[in-house]
């Protein structure tokens, strides 16, 4: 599976694609011309062009299932790279208001159509157009919740990932990480998405976080099934 299937247009050269920026975060491109796109830029275009396989078109079954069985703690939640926002809407209510984070303007678009057509307020259900590793933040969140987006960001920005989690969530706050794609067939440098595993996030959020629970998901999407496991972590104080 490939997030980013080739573009249909004579400019594309998606042999020399080794990388894209996926869900506001840069991962590095080269192309024959050696340019880089900037990180809007770049996941601007994705979007305009519809190379968009990370978007499922719903929330997975396993999020759905937390939120229905009352897992997911109340308070102010943050899902980096949010896309067209279905687990931020899935996230919102019952004492929780969630902030979706996306670089694309063309996302957050997306995200404010639905969200309305959804009949769901703004008041529980906001974008920011903003980086994740550098958003501003009034307050620290209580939830973080992480799908298709640590295995978009470059593999060496993991560590990144993990220090800014830790630096957002209060102390006892929750990590909810969906980790995928679990695939050890998958080459390390094919991505995105890159191939990840629970016992590499464990590694990565060991030094600030207690895991709660980390266990493979029965129900995925559509040719996700098999590749993923559910990670829940607390913030230690």
């Amino acid at each position: 599976m490939n997030f980013f299937p080739e573009r249909n247009t004579p400019r594309a050269r998606v042999n020399n694609l080794v990388g894209v920026e996926l869900s506001g975060i840069l991962v590095k491109t080269r192309r024959a011309c050696n340019e880089e796109e900037s990180m809007t830029d770049s996941w601007e275009i994705a979007w305009k062009e519809g190379r968009t396989g990370w978007d499922a078109g719903g929330s997975p079954p396993i999020l759905l299932e937390l939120v229905t069985n009352g897992e997911i703690p109340a308070g102010r939640v943050v899902v980096p790279g949010c896309g067209s926002g279905y687990d931020v809407f899935t996230l919102s209510g019952n004492g929780r208001t969630a902030v979706g984070l996306d670089l694309a303007p063309t996302a957050a678009a997306r995200f404010e159509a639905l969200r309305d057509r959804l009949g769901v307020s703004p008041e529980v259900a906001t974008i920011r157009t903003e980086n994740f590793f550098e958003f501003a933040m009034e307050d620290r969140f209580d939830v973080m919740w992480d799908y298709t987006f640590l295995c978009a960001i470059d593999p060496t920005m993991r560590e990144q990932w993990a220090t800014r989690a830790a630096q957002i969530l209060r102390p006892g706050g929750s990590l909810f990480s969906l980790i995928f794609p679990v695939d050890p067939a998958r080459p390390d440098n094919e991505g995105p998405p890159f191939r990840l595993s629970p016992e590499l996030v464990a590694e990565l959020l060991a030094a600030d976080f207690t895991c709660e629970s980390l266990e493979r998901v029965p129900q995925s999407h559509p040719g996700r099934e098999g590749k993923e496991w559910i990670g829940h972590w607390i913030r230690r104080g």
